[in-house]
């Protein structure tokens, strides 16, 4: 095993970690602690702008890194290895998800999101704020699965 594989390892976790965590930033500590601030939906504009560029290249990094990690392992990126045993499902199972998750969150980001923002600012419609909510506890609940996903991938748990 390679210092550049380790590496690798090593920056898919943080990057992971620094996805997961800026979701559960949000709702946990943002949002309660500006619940009554006269300017929050402005905060909230300003932390989501700031979050979705860093958020992106962590999403990016992902990608990256995790090409990486299959490559150092010799792990064939093919729909006869995807499909084609349990191990490979897991991955495979992990991917798909990741792609929803980015189709999720740009949706999210470049399009619900400001979106929302504008309706908080103009009137107290909530049906963008909603789904704005929305799509971003399935994505964190996504996040969550392809994080177990890749726990169980790496320790060669069969579990489909």
């Amino acid at each position: 095993m390679g210092v550049y594989y380790v590496l690798s390892v090593y920056l898919h976790i943080v990057l992971a970690a620094f996805w997961i965590g800026g979701m559960l930033f949000l709702p946990l500590v943002l949002l309660p602690s500006i619940k009554n601030n006269p300017t929050r939906v402005e905060l909230l504009y300003k932390t989501g702008l700031t979050f979705r560029f860093f958020g992106w290249m962590s999403l990016g990094g992902l990608l990256v890194t995790g090409l990486l990690n299959m490559y150092a392992k010799g792990i064939p990126f093919s729909l006869e290895f995807l499909a084609g045993n349990s191990f490979g499902r897991v991955l495979g199972i992990k991917i798909v998800l990741f792609v929803v998750m980015l189709l999720i969150a740009g949706i999210h980001d470049f399009y619900v999101g400001e979106r929302a923002i504008m309706q908080m600012k103009e009137s107290e419609k909530k049906r963008l704020k909603q789904f704005a909510k929305w799509s971003g506890r399935i994505n964190l609940l996504l996040a969550l699965a392809i994080a177990f996903l890749g726990v169980a991938f790496s320790r060669g748990l069969r579990v489909f």
